[in-house]
């Protein structure tokens, strides 16, 4: 039983990061928002974050790593992510905030997703510091480039809430692994996935 469910569970895996890979492979990164007709703009804005498949590259791998973190501590990365990515995002709308070298938010991803798949415990100063930086590149990259100002901050709006609560909701189904080697393994696997699909990407993307 128990090797029938460590197979379905890799397989799960490998079929999730190959699919990831693909969309990542396939998919150039995002600078603006995409507009999806006949969603709203608070739709549109919540689904930038999982649309720009960099983003979902570091939102993932910090979801996996904050969740490796034992016990979990859902505390200081809301208490951090929440109001820096609050203030940057409103602080695009001003267009004095330079935009990220899409190559550093891959770096970004490829950093953390070393951190999951070595399985590396830091002290609550460094989530802190790696949540905010986190929070920062992506409100960065997620400015509105048009729109009238109630459109720009219904968009802003459905972004930082997406942003947040994907990275919370990954952080707290990885913490379901602890005490399951099985998983613990299975989520080291994913990271090793996502530094193999963030390597891709920069390839790609310093191709250009």
């Amino acid at each position: 039983m128990t090797n029938n469910l460590n197979r379905a569970s890799w397989a799960s895996f490998s079929r999730t990061a190959s699919l990831l890979g693909l969309f990542a492979a396939l998919t150039t990164t995002a600078h603006a928002h995409m507009a999806i007709e006949g969603a709203g703009d608070i739709a549109n804005g919540a689904l930038h974050p999982i649309l720009t498949p960099v983003h979902v590259l570091v939102m993932l791998a910090l979801g996996l790593w904050l969740g490796q973190q034992v016990p979990l501590d859902l505390k200081t990365p809301t208490t951090i992510l929440a109001p820096v990515s609050a203030i940057t995002l409103i602080l695009t709308t001003t267009g004095r905030l330079p935009g990220i070298y899409p190559p550093l938010l891959i770096g970004l991803a490829l950093i953390i997703a070393s951190l999951v798949g070595l399985e590396i415990r830091l002290p609550r100063l460094a989530r802190i510091a790696l949540c905010a930086v986190v929070a920062l590149m992506l409100s960065l990259d997620s400015a509105v480039e048009t729109g009238g100002t109630f459109v720009v901050v219904k968009t802003l709006l459905g972004t930082w809430f997406s942003l947040n609560a994907a990275i919370l909701y990954i952080a707290i189904c990885a913490s379901h692994a602890e005490g399951k080697p099985w998983a613990r393994v299975g989520i080291r696997i994913l990271g090793s996935w996502i530094i193999a699909i963030s390597l891709m990407v920069l390839a790609f993307s310093l191709r250009k």
